[in-house]
């Protein structure tokens, strides 16, 4: 009985002493609202330091008291108030903070108030970040430079990546604080080390950076520089290595090797993988050729096309059945395509097919280098072998005549590669083929692509 009544008079004391904060930091945040002179007198008297204190010290609070999820919101919104429009304050509180944090240590008050449970104190916490970097380059580059900088920045990708409501403040404002980091040339300089597909929040962001500039190639090209490419390229490389194990355990002769394979990581490598392909649809259709030539440099063309290869001998192709085919062949397709339904779940995922030939042809627009490359890793033959109908990929054979329009255009090189192909006489140097693939001419003079028996 003692020992329950001394916790609930610690809990009374300590949810007092939270109230009597927050309405202290409640003064402040109305005092300092716009006015230069008062937030100069705050931050010389120590109160701005104060704050950041009980932010720091408040949050442990905030799982066992409410009046501390409270308090914490108020002196975020106080600290906020205290810098904006400043911009020697503003400067002053992130270079302090992000001097004193570290990716081991986060013990700053914006990785404490974006890392909080309540909506509340994560509202305030973006728009204190908002503020301090806001107008100031000089500050988004620290911001994505220093290390405790960058787990923070990662931090609003994984914010926004889970973030379902498009339209909520919350999203707003976290796009608004990539964007500035976008503009800024600092976006690669985020995914540069610990590079990984979970980053899916951050390229999402991008994405609609991208669709939202649609119009303006200057600034998409700006974004798309060496190192990002570079950062794409290995991405493409670990989307692989997810999918080729899928495949790998899915056609196992062990019982239930497929359902080893974890959903969370394909559903993570899905939805990055469609936030680089929009990335890249917007990016090449304006035919940049340097680009294109980054794209041959990263090993970023390699690895799409190993990605299309993979995708174009795992994922079946659906071919309608004319009038005339027989009631037998139907029930067999039907029965397979029950078979498959039920292990095809993740396969649905990764449709991607005609977004990875257009790709390869917006590449291939006028730059020979790429044209060449493309016949040489298999890319040419792999859109020949799509110019059919497929009712899994919608217009693939459409998507297939425009990319080939583009490897061909004014490359002698590639024309007799196809007509060898025509001739019945594949030129496949083995040496260079994507992983995997092995090609054939049957009796019709038909390419077919196909697993290789290595």
């Amino acid at each position: 009985m003692e020992e329950s009544a001394a916790e609930e008079e610690q809990a009374a004391y300590i949810a007092d002493k939270c109230n009597a904060l927050g309405d202290l930091c409640a003064f402040v945040r109305n005092a300092a609202a716009m006015d230069q002179k008062n937030q100069d007198l705050i931050d010389g008297s120590g109160i701005t330091a104060d704050i950041c204190k009980t932010i720091l010290n408040t949050a442990e609070l905030e799982l066992i008291h409410l009046e501390a999820m409270n308090c914490v919101a108020i002196a975020a919104q106080a600290l906020s108030n205290a810098i904006t429009g400043n911009r020697a304050l503003q400067g002053k509180l992130l270079r302090q903070q992000l001097e004193h944090g570290s990716p081991e240590n986060s013990r700053t008050v914006y990785w404490q108030l974006l890392d909080s449970i309540h909506q509340k104190t994560n509202t305030a916490g973006l728009v204190l970040l908002l503020n301090s970097i806001n107008d100031s380059p000089e500050l988004v580059d620290l911001l994505c430079t220093v290390p405790s900088g960058q787990k923070i920045a990662r931090k609003l990708g994984s914010l926004f990546g889970g973030m379902q409501d498009d339209e909520s403040e919350e999203k707003n404002i976290v796009y608004a604080i990539l964007g500035k980091i976008i503009e800024n040339g600092c976006f690669s300089k985020l995914v540069q080390s610990d590079l990984s597909y979970n980053m899916y929040g951050l390229f999402e962001s991008l994405a609609v950076y991208c669709k939202v500039n649609s119009d303006n190639p200057e600034k998409v090209d700006f974004v798309l520089n060496e190192r990002l490419v570079g950062s794409i390229s290995n991405i493409f490389e670990q989307i692989h290595g997810i999918l080729s194990g899928l495949w790998q355990a899915s056609g196992s002769e062990t019982p239930n090797a497929g359902r080893n394979v974890d959903m969370d990581s394909a559903i993570s490598a899905h939805r990055c993988l469609s936030a680089l392909i929009t990335i890249l649809e917007i990016a090449t259709s304006r035919h940049n050729q340097q680009l294109a030539d980054l794209a041959i440099d990263c090993k970023l063309a390699h690895r799409i096309v190993e990605l299309l290869g993979l995708l174009h001998v795992n994922l079946p192709r659906i071919q309608k059945l004319d009038s005339q085919a027989s009631a037998s062949t139907k029930e067999q397709h039907q029965k397979q395509d029950a078979e498959e339904s039920q292990t095809s779940s993740i396969e649905r995922l990764f449709m991607f097919k005609c977004d990875l030939i257009q790709i390869i042809g917006n590449l291939s627009f006028k730059n020979i280098a790429m044209q060449d490359l493309m016949r040489k890793i298999d890319g040419l033959s792999l859109v020949l072998d799509n110019m059919r109908i497929d009712d899994n990929h919608p217009f693939i054979k459409e998507y297939a005549i425009v990319a080939l329009k583009w490897l061909l255009e004014n490359n002698k090189s590639s024309h007799d590669y196809v007509r060898s192909m025509e001739a019945g006489k594949p030129t496949l140097d083995p040496s260079i083929a994507a992983p995997g693939l092995k090609i054939t001419v049957d009796d019709q003079n038909k390419i077919s692509i196909g697993k290789s028996d290595k």
